[in-house]
């Protein structure tokens, strides 16, 4: 794939199993639409519930090589959770239940073999946040605001979130984010590590078309196995990581790096 076909592809709509959910497939990239935004794009336990298994349907298209998750609407990622079901679904006996199904779809997100991309548009709240979080790389707008608010509900954030906010921002911004339930502007946010690239309204689209390009022109293979070493943990299978990276070695794709190389001209990557 080069960057100049992956701008020309159609676009293929994908059955996500929730109301609120869209999934939009180009040649190499699939992109989930949080579907909500006269709510600020919340997720209800449908769209927890849906998450998972989407993801890993979309991770084993042919050829797929990132996904990016963003909200509609333009004025928010994910304002978080519906708290409109809180008394119904996350109190009582309900409760464990939608609070398993945020953490699982967290979890789904997080362990994507393919990278994935959070293009946050606006509010960036509770839920969003942790979405964003479980994403490898995040694009905020300059004017998104990020926060999470558990403090001020009495409620407690999900401790796979909470991990993932720890190892993105460290101990000490993590404690001021959920101590302070606070709002952060997203200089603040890239200032302390929460995203990774911040640009103007006008150029929000540009700038991640730029970054989807970027990445689905690289070896998919690469891009597999460099996710899979840097998320490993000690209960890896590290014979798992070694056949990653055999398979880069072994692949049709290294030859053509090095062919490519020679010739001075871009690549074409396979997947191969």
């Amino acid at each position: 794939m080069t960057s100049e076909t992956s701008k020309s592809q159609p676009t293929k709509t994908i059955p996500t199993g929730a109301a609120r959910l869209r999934a939009e497939v180009t040649t190499g990239c699939a992109t989930i639409i949080i579907d909500y935004p006269e709510r600020h794009n919340v997720i209800d336990l449908e769209g927890w519930l849906a998450l998972p298994e989407l993801i890993a349907r979309l991770a084993r298209l042919p050829d797929m090589r990132l996904i990016v998750m963003r909200g509609a609407g333009g004025r928010a990622f994910v304002a978080g959770a519906d708290i409109a079901q809180f008394d119904e679904k996350y109190s009582g006996p309900h409760g464990s239940h939608y609070d398993t199904a945020t953490i699982d779809a967290f979890d789904a997100v997080a362990a994507c073999p393919i990278p994935t991309f959070a293009a946050i548009e606006g509010y960036c709240i509770g839920g969003g946040l942790g979405l964003a979080l479980a994403c490898d790389l995040r694009l905020a707008r300059d004017d998104s605001s990020f926060a999470i608010p558990a403090a001020r509900l009495g409620l407690a954030y999900p401790p796979n979130a909470t991990d993932r906010l720890r190892a993105t921002v460290g101990p000490s911004h993590a404690k001021d984010i959920l101590f302070t339930a606070r709002r952060l502007d997203a200089s603040q946010a890239l200032a302390m590590g929460l995203v990774n690239y911040v640009t103007s309204t006008a150029d929000f689209d540009t700038e991640l078309a730029h970054h989807v390009a970027t990445i689905c022109t690289n070896a998919p293979l690469t891009l597999k196995a460099a996710k899979a070493v840097i998320e490993r943990h000690p209960d890896t299978d590290q014979a798992e990581i070694d056949q990653k990276i055999a398979a880069c070695f072994a692949s049709a794709d290294y030859e053509e790096g090095r062919t490519a190389f020679m010739q001075k001209r871009p690549p074409e990557f396979s997947g191969n």
